[in-house]
């Protein structure tokens, strides 16, 4: 590797305050949490009806992109709190 090269996060991303900024800067804590609603659905769809093996590390990916999204980039409680306000 050279030193030129960055290394990932523990979520994955490379740079991730440079995602998160760009995830912010577009994207409302509204927006952010369909997004993760809807990749929960999918993956949620994915585990019941099987999940392909060559398909694995699509989904794999589907849930680390999830799974930032909560913890790194909106957190935990204002994704609970965003989740309220969807539901009646």
């Amino acid at each position: 590797m050279t030193t030129n090269q960055q290394q990932p996060t523990d979520s994955g991303a490379i740079d991730q305050a440079a995602f998160n900024k760009v995830i912010r800067d577009n994207l409302s804590p509204e927006g952010i949490t369909a997004i993760i609603c809807f990749l929960q659905i999918a993956e949620n769809y994915m585990k019941k009806a099987g999940i392909n093996p060559e398909a694995k590390h699509a989904v794999d990916q589907a849930a680390w992109f999830r799974n930032t999204l909560i913890n790194d980039t909106l957190g935990v409680d204002e994704y609970y709190r965003e989740l309220q306000r969807f539901t009646y």
